[in-house]
């Protein structure tokens, strides 16, 4: 991974260059004895790099490494998973996160700072529609009505 974001800042420069990183490592059946430290030592050669940003995948629930990753690359940390408004903006105001991205929720609601600005209902999303072929599940969930908006 290092030697990947090494090349990739060779190119494109640091400034341009983010990781996301998966902290709970609960995909795919990966795991990782000591997530921490693992995820620690690999924050702490990015920052070393002067990489624009880590994303990481960690929701609220804990035990949680991403204020240890925070620390440890020095950087722009934004929080990412199963985040909703409200987590989102704790995150955010007590100093864990810089930012945060929403992955599913942006997908089914593609207008989702609209949403957030009149606190509109949100659209589920549709998960078996996720890496399919075709628009299904990507431009097909209903946009927030005029009424909703005002």
């Amino acid at each position: 991974m290092l030697d990947v974001t090494d090349a990739v800042v060779s190119v494109w420069g640091a400034d341009r260059v983010g990781m996301h990183l998966n902290l709970r490592s609960d995909s795919h059946s990966v795991s990782d004895s000591d997530p921490a430290a693992t995820f620690g030592y690999v924050a702490r050669e990015l920052g070393a790099r002067k990489i624009a940003f880590i994303v990481g995948r960690e929701s609220t629930d804990e035990p949680r490494i991403a204020p240890v990753v925070r620390k440890a690359f020095g950087g722009v940390f934004v929080a990412n998973d199963k985040l909703t408004r409200e987590s989102a903006e704790d995150l955010v105001a007590g100093g864990d996160a810089d930012a945060v991205a929403f992955g599913k929720l942006f997908i089914a609601n593609p207008d989702l700072p609209a949403r957030f600005a009149v606190n509109a209902p949100l659209n589920a999303w549709n998960s078996a529609t996720f890496y399919a072929k075709g628009a299904e599940g990507y431009t097909d969930y209903p946009s927030m009505r005029v009424e909703e908006a005002a």
